[in-house]
């Protein structure tokens, strides 16, 4: 069997969202492994994809510190000998690319290098550049590297979204040649559907599903929830997310336990079924987003969406036909216009129901399902053409 090797920095982000592509590859006979950062676990097979833990630091960029990482892939490559590497997230494009690239040299390297950039995240979104100058000394060798790779053969990079793409494309570090966009990591619509039911008595549910990060809004959500509640006991505002302890921008849970504006969930397993259990999904995002997942699955799920008018929530929330698109302010403006929107969809049930088939038709109509994602990713990785 063909062997098939996947870098991602994190094992809770690739177990979300990434497995399925993996499964589809050994199904096909790929004889597939997938290296991670993240939480440490013992090697192990799941479904006939053998796992194995690497140290990958998530939250800085230290290209010193960091050249260990670079030297533990290139002996993973070594071992393996993959005719594909799939390097998914900023640190492994780096690091793991050029050691793919330094193997090629040495005789065992990967045919084909596939990268995916779910999102710009912190250090390369726009508004990154100008906060310091180690931030802009990081980005300029993270540009370096990455037009370094991008020009070498059988390199190709995946993004969420356009305007991600095009920013790369334009800022000269990638061609549209070797460059695509598929839409987020896909969603299963046989688990993420509406609610065939009514809604009954229950109060209005608008729920926060994301990591516990200030950039992801949490704050603006938090204020909103406070002023809303306050005048709209029938109101309910939920929070639902993975802890991320060592992230410095992280919320802690022990404080979102006690705040009684909110219901705190803690980290949910069965999301198809928080989703028709609520009624709005709302994400103020600043983070340099992809496309959110928590977006898509709301749209197979029939449930409108307020999100933050930027690139990556635009590709799946339309404002005032889907859900509603807010600015980019202040914590308190930005909590007052989620206090609006909220308002608007408890004051006219027909609006919240109308927007809630918009968005499931709107999802239906693109490719964000799971098996159009996997299967452009599947193609990508084992094709001889783009």
């Amino acid at each position: 069997m063909s062997p098939v090797l996947i870098f991602c920095n994190d094992l809770d982000y690739f177990l979300r969202h990434r497995v399925p592509v993996a499964d589809k590859l050994r199904s096909l006979g790929y004889n597939v492994t997938v290296v991670t950062g993240g939480r440490k676990a013992p090697e192990a097979k799941k479904a006939g994809v053998a796992y194995v833990h690497m140290p990958i630091d998530r939250f800085s960029f230290r290209p010193v510190a960091d050249l260990g990482m670079l030297l533990r892939s290139l002996f993973h490559i070594r071992a393996i000998r993959p005719k594909a590497v799939h390097l998914i997230t900023l640190k492994p494009a780096i690091f793991v690319g050029l050691a793919a690239i330094a193997a090629r040299s040495m005789g065992f390297g990967p045919s084909r290098i596939v990268i995916t950039i779910p999102g710009l995240g912190r250090l390369m979104s726009p508004s990154a550049a100008g906060r310091s100058t180690a931030i802009d000394l990081a980005r300029a060798l993270v540009k370096k590297a990455i037009k370094f790779i991008a020009q070498r053969r059988e390199v190709y990079f995946t993004f969420e979204s356009k305007h991600d793409r095009d920013l790369w494309v334009d800022d000269g570090l990638i061609s549209i040649r070797n460059s695509l966009v598929i839409s987020g990591a896909g969603v299963d619509p046989e688990r993420f559907y509406p609610r065939t039911e009514q809604r009954t008595d229950r109060p209005l549910r608008v729920l926060f599903a994301s990591r516990l990060l200030k950039s992801k809004g949490l704050d603006a959500f938090l204020l909103a929830a406070e002023q809303v509640v306050a005048h709209h006991p029938d109101i309910e505002f939920v929070v639902a997310g993975m802890v991320e302890t060592n992230d410095p921008d992280g919320y802690p849970p022990e404080e979102l336990s006690m705040k009684r504006q909110i219901s705190f969930r803690g980290e949910v397993i069965d999301m198809p079924a928080l989703l028709r259990d609520s009624d709005i999904v709302c994400l103020p995002t600043l983070y340099g987003e992809g496309i959110p997942r928590i977006l898509i699955e709301a749209a197979a799920s029939g449930v409108p969406a307020i999100a933050t008018n930027i690139p990556g929530c635009r590709e799946i929330v339309s404002h005032e036909e889907t859900g509603f698109l807010i600015n980019i302010a202040s914590i308190e403006e930005v909590a007052q216009e989620i206090a609006n929107a909220v308002e608007k969809y408890h004051s006219d049930p027909d609006l919240l129901s109308c927007h809630g088939k918009a968005t499931q038709a709107y999802f239906k109509s693109h490719d964000f399902s799971e098996a159009s994602v996997v299967g452009s990713f599947v193609g990508l990785l084992c094709s001889d053409a783009i």
